[in-house]
């Protein structure tokens, strides 16, 4: 996209949850066969007005081809007719890139979708002297941090990358490639990858987003690597105000506002809004807790993504997803995406994006589902739909 940035530009390049997948021939073969039926609708539509009334063809198959029957004049027939794509979501797990109005860079997490955005980075910057980037991880799970280490912007020693996060999320990275600290213990030096930083020549800046008024917290977590930075202050870039709060899941996890101009999007991977039948748990009242402050940030916003990987009965463990066997999913880290739609209708979101896709749900059930979300938000301006890797929001 040309056009000028007017506040936030906005583009998945991952929405997949727990682990990357690819399309198995049978999702394949379901795809293709959505786009036979669209194509063969509009070639015998086209077909029935060249008929006359007694059902013949008013010329032969040459001259309404333009001639013989060969790949050239039938490829040229194909493009007479415009098929809608379907829905592709993607395979990458959960990476977002945010271009700013004023020129500044925004990366939430470092999923395999990484890959892909730090090469359009490379690209785009050319041969830019400040080249600076700003990733916001969630938590530390490999399928927000496995991209990192296979990310072009990370070989080049031009590029600056300021890395803000938890302290799991920091210390995740650091652990295996040194990024911070410039070492790698002999015992995990290539346990996970044959990278580190010795092969990383960008520079590294980690921030740990802290709840600084956390006494347990600020007595057991202390590093000498990287900045602290207080989970109450917001962090400017720019014109850019980034907002992190915690949400409910196995890992310290964070998800973040950010706005600019006006314009607000939210971001909400890994957050349960837990359905326990004891309401006194400590660990109902801590999700239902997450859950206020996210609803508190996200009303009344632009645009939010927000992980709804389960449907209910799922979650409850009456029903598997694809193949999988049914199990209770409750404490796993992952809403509903039946929890989802409510709360961004009661926070009169203008636009939500259901991410962080279960990777056992196969195309064909996305489909479905991304329909029924379709037929809800007709006519209605709070609009739902399943995140779609390649999506571009302008704001």
């Amino acid at each position: 996209m040309g056009d000028a940035i007017k506040n936030l530009r906005i583009r998945f390049y991952g929405v997949q949850g727990s682990g990357s997948t690819f399309p198995s021939r049978r999702e394949s073969a379901a795809l293709q066969e959505v786009m036979d039926y669209e194509l063969l609708k509009l070639v015998f539509k086209d077909l029935s007005e060249r008929m006359d009334g007694e059902n013949r063809f008013e010329s032969s198959i040459e001259e309404y081809l333009g001639g013989p029957v060969n790949r050239k004049t039938l490829l040229r027939y194909r493009k007479r007719f415009k098929v809608a794509p379907p829905r592709i979501y993607g395979g990458w797990t959960t990476c977002m890139h945010i271009e700013t109005a004023d020129g500044y860079d925004i990366v939430l997490d470092c999923g395999s979708g990484f890959r892909n955005c730090a090469k359009d980075l490379q690209d785009k910057w050319g041969a830019r002297k400040k080249r600076e980037l700003h990733i916001f991880g969630s938590h530390s799970h490999f399928d927000h941090t496995e991209g990192f280490d296979q990310a072009g912007v990370c070989f080049d020693p031009r590029n600056t990358i300021i890395i803000h996060g938890n302290y799991q999320y920091l210390y995740s990275l650091n652990s295996y490639l040194g990024i911070f600290s410039q070492f790698v213990p002999e015992d995990v030096k290539g346990l996970q990858t044959p990278i580190n930083f010795s092969n990383m020549p960008a520079g590294f800046k980690g921030i740990e987003i802290r709840d600084m008024a956390d006494p347990v917290v600020n007595a057991r977590q202390k590093s000498v690597h990287w900045d602290l930075h207080d989970v109450t202050r917001p962090i400017e870039i720019g014109d850019t105000r980034v907002t992190a709060f915690f949400v409910y899941h196995p890992a310290l996890c964070l998800a973040y506002k950010v706005e600019h101009g006006g314009k607000k999007f939210i971001y909400c991977t890994d957050h349960e809004l837990r359905h326990g039948d004891d309401p006194d748990a400590p660990e109902q009242k801590r999700s239902e807790a997450c859950e206020a402050e996210l609803v508190k940030h996200a009303m009344d916003a632009d645009a939010m993504y927000r992980d709804g990987q389960y449907l209910r009965s799922e979650y409850d463990g009456h029903t598997g997803i694809g193949s999988s066997t049914p199990v209770p999913r409750i404490d796993w880290g992952h809403s509903c995406i039946e929890d989802v739609e409510e709360m961004a209708l009661n926070c009169r979101v203008k636009h939500t994006y259901i991410g962080h896709h279960d990777p056992n749900r196969e195309w064909s059930e996305r489909n479905w589902i991304d329909e029924a979300l379709a037929r809800g938000s007709r006519g209605r301006r709070e609009q739902i739909e399943f995140a779609r890797a390649g999506t571009i929001i302008d704001l």
